[in-house]
């Protein structure tokens, strides 16, 4: 019989277990992709923060996706934003009367817009001297129009702020017989780059001149007709030999003038490039199609009648 003390040192001999030789196996690999966090994970004001980056197009395409980014997409201020954008002066009075949201308010005004449909036009009734208008020209802010040798300017912006809108420029002396808009940019008297984007008025008139309008003013005067001016072209020029441009004018003496905008003095002495003969009636209307005016110069050398009847074919449309 094994006594107790025995049974102790036999088991403290035993040799140790044999390791399993069966490999453990391996830990299941866990999904990388779980523990990312992705746009859904983020809350609503977040992704409606993230959305009003978006143009309204972008927004529709966005709300097509699913439910979550459907009420991101039309969340109020983000088409208050849009809309404020678009029209700033119409933004109080339109989103206030809203019933369907901010999103609706901008879709109602955009597809009017679009369709000319405006609840409250702006309707206004304007009263000047008992004659009669002869050309009508409309800019950015400005409305130009002429009647007998007076151009009536008014400024759009100042009616709508109470002010005083209307100016006269009485410079010419006879009828004016057209009225054209430029860029600013093709002439000398440009002062800054922010003024790029305006326009100047040209003038011609049965006073023999022609006139270039800005800020209110005469800013060149071009004299060369012997005769009324009664017609300016309704493009401009380029010169390839600067980089101004060139207005062509018509005239009831036959001719049509080519003038430099390019050129300084308020009287425009130097303005004059060239002039072309060729017609037997006065000129009413001149078209430019886009063309050189460097070719003008190396076909002058053929001739005066041959240049103008060039002219007439691929340069300008010339109506007498």
């Amino acid at each position: 019989m094994i006594t107790k003390n025995e049974k102790k040192n036999l088991v403290q001999e035993s040799p140790p277990a044999m390791a399993d030789p069966s490999p453990s196996p391996s830990p299941k690999p866990t999904n990388s992709s779980s523990s990312k966090t992705t746009i859904m994970d983020l809350s609503e004001d977040s992704l409606a923060h993230c959305a009003a980056y978006l143009s309204p197009r972008d927004l529709t395409n966005l709300a097509l996706s699913c439910k979550s980014l459907k009420r991101a997409a039309y969340c109020d201020f983000i088409w208050h934003r849009c809309f404020r954008a678009h029209w700033p002066e119409q933004a109080i009075q339109s989103l206030s009367q809203a019933s369907g949201g901010a999103r609706e308010a901008y879709l109602a005004r955009r597809a009017a817009v679009q369709q000319f449909k405006f609840v409250d036009p702006l309707a206004a009734d304007f009263y000047t001297i008992a004659k009669s208008i002869d050309h009508v020209v409309l800019d950015k802010n400005d409305i130009f129009f002429s009647q007998g040798s007076l151009i009536q300017t008014m400024k759009i912006n100042r009616f709508l702020g109470g002010k005083d809108f209307v100016t006269t420029l009485s410079d010419h002396n006879a009828r004016i017989t057209c009225m054209r808009l430029f860029s600013l940019n093709e002439t000398s008297f440009l002062r800054s780059e922010t003024q790029r984007k305006e326009n100047f008025l040209a003038t011609s008139s049965s006073d023999h001149s022609i006139r270039l309008w800005w800020k209110g003013s005469c800013q060149r005067c071009f004299r060369g007709h012997n005769g009324p001016v009664s017609t300016l072209s309704d493009k401009l020029l380029s010169d390839g030999a600067s980089a101004s441009k060139v207005l062509a004018s018509g005239g009831e003496d036959g001719t049509v003038r080519l003038w430099s905008l390019g050129s300084g003095g308020k009287r425009g002495q130097h303005a004059l490039k060239s002039t072309l003969y060729g017609h037997e009636k006065p000129i009413k209307l001149v078209s430019v199609a886009g063309y050189d005016l460097a070719a003008f110069q190396t076909m002058k050398a053929d001739g005066v009648h041959h240049l103008a009847h060039h002219i007439c074919k691929s340069f300008t449309s010339l109506i007498s």
